[in-house]
């Protein structure tokens, strides 16, 4: 489960006003390359080192664990405006999930060496991402405690509030059964459907 995060750069329109509020910034932000995927197509895979963070455009992306004996497990699914990533940005880590396109995506590919030169060369957004990245930590943080205090009819409640997402996630997979269980394609189809 993903909620929408409430940092300054995580807002569509935030985000237009971030741009524009420093000269340069909405070139140097449209010069940044654009990766276009197709369903099933891995961005990110596991144990890759992670140089880069991503902001979906268009289109669905979902990370998942792989156990030991190869099952996937979903961490969350992440639509328009979301920010793809792990570890603490600017800093290269090892990516221990998976991103993979669910739906034909587009993505901008903000390299961790390009945010370090807007970092000096734009100290006025500086803030805004220092809060973004507060704010993907904190969210991380929220996510765990719910899973750790939540008793299981509360967790899968809580999966109901983002429901426009999980809609789309149902209807946009061409087989359901890469990203959710039978139990869990059922429990979908009588919660959203009837």
């Amino acid at each position: 489960m993903t909620l929408p995060l409430d940092c300054l750069v995580c807002r569509p329109t935030a985000l237009d006003q971030l741009l524009a509020s420093e000269p340069g910034f909405v070139a140097s932000w449209m010069a940044l390359p654009r990766k276009r995927l197709a369903a099933k197509e891995v961005l990110l895979a596991l144990g890759a080192m992670v140089n880069s963070t991503w902001r979906v455009e268009r289109g669905l992306v979902r990370s998942y664990y792989r156990g030991d004996d190869g099952a996937e497990s979903n961490r969350a699914f992440h639509a328009e405006n979301s920010w793809l990533g792990c570890g603490m940005p600017p800093h290269p880590s090892v990516c221990p999930f998976t991103l993979e396109a669910i739906t034909a995506t587009v993505v901008v590919q903000l390299d961790y060496d390009v945010l370090r030169q807007w970092q000096m060369q734009y100290p006025t957004i500086r803030p805004a991402l220092d809060e973004a990245m507060s704010c993907l930590f904190s969210g991380q943080a929220k996510r765990e405690a719910a899973l750790l205090t939540l008793a299981p009819l509360d967790r899968y409640r809580a999966f109901w509030r983002i429901t426009a997402i999980w809609r789309r996630v149902f209807r946009s997979t061409t087989s359901p059964a890469t990203w959710a269980s039978p139990v869990c394609r059922c429990r979908v189809s009588v919660r959203v459907w009837g």
